[in-house]
């Protein structure tokens, strides 16, 4: 017995809704006919049409009312009012069991906040949720929405995007294929093919997060970010953007490309930030490779300045020039007009495991792979002459080696040591004078004792892993 009861409450509470729904009313009409249709009634009213439920008025030229369903087609300059939100559509549907209108040719949801226009669309009174489609476009003081398809809350000013979807603010455009816009928290969420242009920069990635009240962007996914300042692109997995600080960050598979061909510059790296300051420049760290031309290094901290056109390498850095190598403790490069003028090597005496600042380059112009001129000291100083070694100077304890050649014919070995070295070349690259401020010591081995002979100075390692285009 008390089942049975209990059952009967549940249905009642179930069926309950459906005798309490607030039935639409006419309120006006110049004309109003009444008919059966399938056993449904059915009104058709024509002219200065009014009908109401509750706190919602709608307007229109005609309307058919069905009684039993609750609901009316609405047709010609139909306009919707709910307390400060208006609906106007040419033809449209209002279903009042759930307060939820339809429009179609053509639809323009009103509010404080925003105006909303579309092909079609649907909205929901008592969510104050509109879901419009086709040519949407959202008008707003702030910003402006343009997509295919897009849901927007009222009581959050919230718009769900999708669809060649283009939104724009006071600080930045974002496109993608869908974005989820929340205003009142001043972020945008995109996704699937999303840029973001802003002053500055250019940022293209798969997902991308734009936080407009920071002026700070997020990026995941094959992200590219372009300098409107340059035609420098940094490429890399994923991306921190601060507008205001001109200041970014790209981590893993960082890549920088400077683009002047044919001496386009490349910078690898698994951590790159650009400070976008005045001066311009970049900071690549942890297995960086450089490459610009027949300019080549490693390190494991770069610092490229865009517009002076100089790298500045440490950590472990090694250079190499056509058949040159560099190495020590640091490493400064200037190539002004993408040609390289001077670099210099320093050791500094309070890094542990400080070493010699050395210079390598194999003789294999003349065909002898095996026989590599050195240069070694506290400091070198290259200076370049249309990229082609003119002098080499050389500070503090000094050691070179360098290989003669006579008519393509190797003719021995000059050493040479002392204090503070200048080296000067020829056309062809080739040792044309040493000089040496003190404590000279000079030493000529002709080509028939060169078997017997060290040739190699402290701290020799050639290198031939030298990086490459990817």
């Amino acid at each position: 017995m008390i089942k049975i009861a209990i059952n009967i409450i549940v249905l009642f509470l179930l069926t309950l809704p459906l005798y309490s729904q607030e039935k639409i009313e006419l309120k006006n009409a110049d004309q109003l006919t009444g008919n059966v249709v399938d056993g449904k009634t059915v009104r058709e009213a024509t002219g200065n049409v009014i009908i109401q439920q509750g706190n919602i008025t709608a307007y229109c030229n005609s309307a058919t009312q069905y009684i039993d369903e609750n609901y009316v087609d609405l047709r010609g300059n139909v306009r919707i009012i709910q307390d400060t939100v208006t609906l106007l559509t040419s033809r449209g549907t209002y279903y009042g069991n759930d307060k939820r209108a339809t429009g179609s040719g053509g639809i323009t949801l009103k509010d404080p906040n925003a105006t909303l226009t579309a092909s079609s669309g649907v909205y929901y009174f008592n969510d104050a949720r509109a879901i419009f489609n086709g040519n949407v476009h959202v008008v707003n003081a702030d910003y402006d929405i343009t997509s295919d398809k897009l849901t927007y809350l009222r009581n959050t000013e919230d718009s769900f995007a999708e669809g060649n979807v283009v939104v724009t603010t006071d600080s930045a455009v974002i496109t993608a294929e869908k974005v989820d816009f929340l205003k009142r928290q001043g972020k945008s969420l995109a996704y699937n093919n999303a840029r973001l242009v802003s002053d500055s920069t250019i940022v293209t990635s798969d997902t991308l997060i734009n936080f407009s009240f920071e002026k700070r962007s997020v990026a995941s996914g094959r992200v590219k970010i372009e300098s409107q300042n340059n035609n420098t692109i940094v490429y890399g997995d994923h991306l921190e953007n601060f507008e205001v600080r001109n200041y970014t960050k790209v981590t893993g598979n960082a890549r920088l490309i400077q683009i002047d061909e044919p001496d386009t510059l490349f910078i690898y790296s698994r951590i790159m930030e650009a400070y976008r300051n005045d001066p311009e420049y970049y900071v690549a760290t942890d297995s960086v490779e450089t490459i610009r031309g027949d300019f080549l290094s490693k390190s494991g901290l770069s610092t490229f300045y865009a517009d002076s056109e100089t790298v500045s390498l440490s950590l472990n850095p090694i250079v190499w020039q056509e058949e040159s190598q560099m190495t020590g403790d640091s490493i400064y490069a200037d190539l002004p007009g993408k040609k390289l003028q001077t670099i210099y090597i320093k050791k500094l005496e309070n890094l542990p495991g400080s070493k010699y600042s050395f210079v390598i380059s194999q003789n294999a112009d003349q065909g002898f792979y095996d026989r590599y001129n050195q240069v070694k000291g506290t400091d070198i100083t290259m200076h370049f002459l249309d990229e082609q070694i003119s002098r080499v100077d050389v500070t503090g304890s000094s050691q070179s080696i360098y290989f003669t050649f006579e008519n393509l014919k190797a003719n021995g070995v000059n050493r040479a040591e002392g204090k503070n070295m200048i080296i000067n070349f020829d056309e062809t690259e080739q040792v044309s004078k040493i000089m040496i401020d003190s404590d000279p010591v000079g030493q000529y081995i002709p080509e028939v004792r060169l078997s017997a002979e060290n040739l190699i100075l402290p701290g020799f390692l050639f290198r031939d892993d030298k990086p490459v285009r990817r």
